[in-house]
């Protein structure tokens, strides 16, 4: 016969299943990324299975917000309408009169009645609240709405709080588990943001745990030597035994703290040295962790400071073998040290030079000033460039003081160096000889067949007038002699008064001549390279205060360059094959400028190359036909006359040289 089931323990078991589907839904909830896990899904969950196991027609789970007292819904079956809505805040208003946003003292579940308009009719009035609280904590309240009076039994109430007690364990240790989560990465990020190599060691010497630049420096990943022993990690092969048997010791002995240096062989087979710091824990016998070792590489430093030494002997050999006097200046002035140069420079020995007062040296005495110009150089603190006569060195000269900045900020020396400006203008006026006599070498073949035409055409005429001097025409063969050897003289003049030295004076000169007469002696060239060379030069441009020599040499430069760069990309006459001169006025916030730009249509200058330009003996010519300084010495001319020249180009299409002269007043 069937056993007797009564309406009491059916009941019973249907309350259970619906427990049961909350519970599972929160393990599935629970096995999720602590991140990922959704609150409002739990509280959804806990909505609907009320809903069914009780009948209501409304459930719904919030909290109200204790600053502002205002409602904050969760989640509700079915989905709130604006009727809903209306008990929600009709009940929050309940609440927050009953407790005054206090809700912590709703310790216990209510039952209320809700006032009903006669549109809400059909509306559930009666309520039953039950708060969600773990401990301590509160987490919100759950709302059942039924249109009749709650007479839930012992069964529905005991079923209501164990599901009350279920969600807020069920958040509890959502929320616990967060925070320990954060507490670990927190403690992670730090371990790992520590600048030295972290490693935890278990009492039987294996590693237990690796932070990031553990392995940084190892190159190991801490799942691939977690477990293994750290001497066969940490140290190279041939110090193993000697440190396993150091931490076998470091185990037995009371000592808290340990330190030693150990070399490290990486993963990648490279060898660093570490300064090894480690802890050790008292209760190695319960607990897993036997030492906590912290390391410090010092290979780069130990580098550092065999750099450091080899560097220091090499600035002393720099220091004897420079050509130029150097001395080192403490902060009172006195010399603590001085190359060769200088005591070859002031005809002393050294022992009359180190410890004496630098204007001493330098300038002869101090005078009848208090302070030397040159002590209130270097008590600017400041890096000066000037140029000056110094009598104790016998000679005019460019001296750079520089001051040695510490690393603490302090500035306790300074560094002179004194270049003869004599022999540096020697050197500078020969380079600039040999660059002219080069572009002279250049123009002398061009020159030659410029030459060639015009006396043919005198010897023409001459033989014309011979033959038949009654001729009528011999007069006009006569003024033809007369222009043709005017021509050759204005060549040859061109020619001499570019290969003539002369005193480096600057004039007032006519910008539009000089180029006029730097493409003179060339023309010959570009005709006979199919070269088209075209001038724009503005109307009325103010003369220039120059040397006209040194301005012309630095456009047959700049030509000559063009001319060659072009017949690269040409190398038969074409329309394609164009040098473009302009010259126009350039007003800038400095003053006015003449502007020249000097473009070709050539294979134009690959940027790699394009800084290199003017170092001097850089050419990217063959060898033997470039000499590397013509640019070199254009750009030290330019800057002379105190303008500016540069260069913009595109590879393969075009380059264009771009010099600023400035225009001083008459």
């Amino acid at each position: 016969m069937a056993d007797f089931i009564s309406k009491k323990d059916v009941e019973e078991l249907y309350l259970f299943q619906n427990r049961n589907r909350l519970l599972s839904a929160i393990r599935e909830q629970s096995l999720q990324d602590p991140e990922d896990q959704d609150r409002s899904l739990i509280f959804q969950h806990c909505c609907t299975i009320l809903s069914d196991a009780l009948g209501c027609h409304f459930v719904w789970a919030g909290d109200i917000d204790a600053n502002t007292c205002h409602l904050i819904p969760f989640a509700s079956t079915p989905a709130p309408t604006a009727h809903h809505k209306i008990k929600q805040e009709q009940l929050a208003a309940i609440l927050i009169e009953r407790y005054s946003c206090k809700l912590t003292d709703f310790t216990s579940p209510c039952y209320l009645s809700l006032t009903s308009d006669a549109n809400q009719e059909f509306w559930p009035s009666h309520c039953a609240v039950w708060p969600i609280a773990y401990q301590s904590s509160r987490y919100g309240f759950i709302a059942m709405h039924c249109r009749e009076d709650f007479n839930l039994g012992e069964l529905k109430c005991q079923f209501i709080s164990h599901v009350m007690d279920d969600i807020a364990l069920a958040i509890y240790s959502q929320d616990t588990t967060l925070k320990l989560k954060d507490e670990r990465d927190f403690n992670k990020e730090i371990v790992d943001t520590i600048q030295a190599l972290m490693v935890t060691i278990r009492p039987c010497g294996t590693i237990l745990s690796f932070n990031k630049r553990a392995e940084e420096v190892t190159g190991y990943q801490e799942d691939e030597i977690r477990e293994k022993y750290w001497v066969d990690v940490m140290v190279t092969p041939d110090n193993r035994l000697q440190f396993q048997q150091t931490f076998s010791k470091i185990l037995r002995n009371t000592q808290n703290n340990i330190n030693f240096m150990a070399p490290l062989l990486t993963k990648s087979g490279s060898q660093r040295c570490i300064s090894w710091h480690g802890s050790i824990r008292h209760d190695i016998e319960t607990g897993q962790v036997g030492l906590v070792m912290l390391g410090i590489d010092e290979t780069e430093n130990l580098f550092a400071g065999q750099q450091l030494n080899m560097f220091t002997a090499r600035w002393e050999k720099i220091f004897i073998a420079m050509q130029d006097p150097a001395l080192l200046v403490a902060s009172d002035n006195t010399i603590i040290e001085a190359n060769p140069a200088t005591f070859a420079a002031a005809k002393k020995s050294r022992d009359e030079v180190i410890g004496k007062n630098v204007c001493d040296i330098l300038h002869g005495d101090h005078g009848d000033l208090r302070q030397c110009p040159l002590e209130q150089l270097i008590g600017h603190h400041k890096t000066q460039i000037s140029e000056t006569e110094l009598h104790g060195l016998h000679g005019n000269y460019m001296l750079t003081v520089s001051p040695l900045i510490e690393e603490d900020g302090e500035i306790n020396a300074t560094l002179l160096l004194a270049r003869n400006l004599t022999e540096e203008e020697v050197v500078r006026a020969e380079a600039i000889r040999v660059a002219q006599l080069a572009a002279i070498g250049e123009l002398a073949s061009g020159i030659a067949h410029e030459i060639n035409n015009p006396i043919n055409g005198i010897i023409n005429y001459a033989q014309i007038i011979i033959d038949d001097p009654t001729d009528r025409e011999a007069n006009d063969n006569l003024r033809n002699i007369i222009s043709e050897g005017k021509r050759i003289a204005d060549i040859v003049s061109n020619l001499l008064d570019f290969a003539r030295r002369r005193e480096e004076i600057p004039t007032r000169s006519d910008i539009a001549r000089i180029i006029e007469n730097s493409i003179q002696l060339v023309s010959h060239l570009l005709k006979q390279d199919g070269i088209t060379c075209t001038t724009y030069i503005d109307n009325l441009l103010p003369s220039l205060k120059c040397n006209e020599q040194q301005l012309q040499q630095v456009m047959l430069n700049i030509i000559s360059n063009a001319r060659y760069a072009v017949n690269q990309k040409f190398p038969k006459p074409c329309k394609g094959k164009k040098i473009i001169i302009k010259a126009s006025l350039l007003n800038k916030k400095e003053g006015d400028f003449i502007h020249l730009t000097f473009t070709d249509t050539g294979i134009g200058i690959v940027p790699e190359i394009r800084n290199r330009l003017f170092d001097p003996f850089f050419s990217t010519k063959p060898k033997g036909e470039g000499t590397g300084l013509g640019l070199s010495i254009s750009h030290g001319l330019i800057r002379d006359h105190g303008g500016i020249i540069r260069v913009k180009s595109k590879p393969g299409d075009w380059t264009t040289f771009i010099i600023d002269l400035p225009i001083t007043p008459e």
